[in-house]
């Protein structure tokens, strides 16, 4: 799994340095359809900084850890209301192009569970859609080192996948299952919410599996797009639809985060210590 996501790093980062969405939603996937789930996943964080925020009146001078920090979506965010930001990824490519744009953090490249942090070091450790990407015995080991990386008073952000079972390079489990997860390590759920509906998406996505005769399981469909050099008449097609898709779906998303009229993709978590 891991070499899986340092390839999708190294060649998305060979192919556009500046695009900071591909290796860490869809490295085949329209910029624009990248775009949206960004959004979407906004969206649902808006409502964790606002729950920290909330909490501690500022996040100024705050320790924050940012594990599979990526191109820095989160990082940069932390950094923007004053935290002091650790971010580590396993993309060693990621991690010098993230040092080089925030040279007042810091920045460490290796496998989560790997890392040589201090017990209680930080106010908030956060992690965005990075532990549904572990197999169950290693997301076991990596919420036990949150646990003991994050100080007593502070909190662990979780934005995982919910839903996708059937869904290749995903681990994921019922919001409950989460919970139970996290709190077996010592900490405590203070809050919850959906996050990711992507409705548009998905009923494309059991439209197109039903058409093929195959079981409609009810995941997100996000669908890939080929590079141009090899885009056909029909790819052209599937693109341009993906296209209306997102750029209708950034409206739907807006409503479902405030009046959830489905089951969401994923769940915000924010646990206690």
């Amino acid at each position: 799994m891991a070499a899986y996501y340092r390839q999708v790093h190294h060649e998305v980062i060979d192919r556009d340095a500046q695009d900071p969405l591909s290796a860490v939603i869809g490295p085949d996937a329209d910029p624009l359809v990248n775009s949206f789930i960004d959004y979407a996943h906004r969206l649902g964080m808006n409502a964790a900084f606002s729950t920290l925020e909330s909490k501690w009146g500022s996040l100024n001078g705050r320790e924050v850890l940012d594990l599979g920090c990526g191109r820095g979506r989160w990082s940069k965010e932390y950094a923007k209301r004053g935290a002091k930001v650790t971010g580590a990824d396993f993309s060693p490519e990621a991690i010098r192009l993230l040092a080089g744009e925030m040279p007042q953090h810091h920045f460490i490249a290796g496998d989560i569970t790997e890392l040589k942090l201090s017990d209680r070091q930080f106010d908030i450790v956060n992690s965005v859609t990075v532990v549904q990407h572990m197999p169950e015995w290693k997301q076991k080991r990596a919420l036990n080192l949150i646990s003991r990386w994050v100080r007593p008073g502070g909190y662990v952000v979780l934005l995982e996948n919910v839903l996708a079972f059937d869904a290749p390079h995903v681990f994921p489990h019922r919001e409950n299952e989460w919970i139970e997860m996290v709190e077996a390590t010592g900490l405590k759920c203070v809050y919850r919410r959906g996050s990711n509906y992507e409705l548009l998406f998905r009923a494309k996505g059991r439209l197109s599996q039903r058409l093929r005769g195959k079981h409609a399981s009810g995941q997100n469909n996000i669908p890939t797009v080929p590079r141009p050099a090899e885009l056909s008449y029909l790819h052209r097609i599937k693109a341009i639809t993906s296209n209306a898709l997102a750029v209708a779906s950034f409206p739907v998303e807006w409503l479902c985060q405030r009046v959830p009229i489905a089951t969401p993709t994923h769940s915000l978590m924010i646990f206690g210590k």
